[in-house]
């Protein structure tokens, strides 16, 4: 994303003249800036910060940690003894957390996993009982 400022028409110029296939919104005191592949993603994030562009990047999917959630379970299952369970089944989970309501703030049967990114996603598949 980056940050808009007065010259911004000058920036956005210099970064499609690089990058002709780049496509940009604004969002409220930022542009989205959107590439095509995780190649292109990589080049223009060096290439603005050659520029000294002002601006922040969101990690892509590929980067970001897979996301389980199970249901089902008793609400006093302990978030560690899945931990130990799914480490039996051959997952490495980071991190269980049990979900808590919004209104009353009693915990709720809903489990949250983070797994870490890998490569294949296959393995991770429903399980069922």
């Amino acid at each position: 994303m980056l940050f808009i400022e007065e010259n911004y028409k000058a920036q956005m110029a210099t970064i499609t003249k690089a990058f002709p296939k780049i496509r940009s919104r604004l969002t409220g005191e930022f542009l989205k800036l959107y590439t095509d592949s995780a190649e292109e993603r990589r080049m223009a994030v060096q290439h603005l910060t050659m520029l000294d562009f002002q601006f922040y990047t969101i990690k892509s999917k590929a980067e970001r940690p897979i996301k389980v959630v199970i249901k089902g379970l008793p609400r006093n299952t302990n978030p560690e003894e899945i931990k130990q369970d799914l480490e039996i089944l051959g997952y490495t989970p980071d991190r269980v957390n049990q979900l808590i309501g919004r209104k009353n703030k009693r915990p709720l049967p809903i489990f949250l996993i983070t797994l870490p990114v890998i490569l294949t996603i296959s393995k991770y598949l429903i399980l069922k009982p």
